[in-house]
């Protein structure tokens, strides 16, 4: 009966660093609602107008923090935010949007997380 014990404790072990090996890194887990794409700055004349994003195959983001110097019609811009899913607007238009960062040409803003 000893004779089971040591590789029944060396398989254990070797369970046991695996699980902990697992638990040191993040998987490659992404938070799900983490966008990022280019699009257009387009302005929306209704609803006391605004300013959203239309990305380039058609989705349409509503940036609660846009930077002013990006608050321009037209403006071709990459972006990173976060979707935020539990925030009514009264414009009804695209998907809440927490701006993580956005540039154009060669302007790159950072936004601090404050929504």
């Amino acid at each position: 009966m000893s004779g089971y014990q040591f590789p029944l404790a060396l398989l254990l072990c070797l369970v046991a660093a695996a699980v902990l090996a697992c638990g040191c890194t993040d998987g490659g887990v992404k938070d799900p609602d983490a966008v990022s794409g280019a699009g257009t700055v387009v302005y929306n004349d209704f609803e006391g107008g605004f300013y959203g994003i239309v990305t380039d195959d058609g989705t349409r983001y509503l940036p609660l923090n846009l930077p002013d110097e990006f608050a321009q019609d037209n403006l071709s811009v990459t972006f990173a935010g976060t979707v935020q899913k539990d925030v009514v607007t009264i414009q009804q238009w695209g998907t809440p949007l927490e701006l993580s960062e956005i540039s154009s040409g060669d302007k790159v803003v950072k936004i601090e997380s404050g929504v």
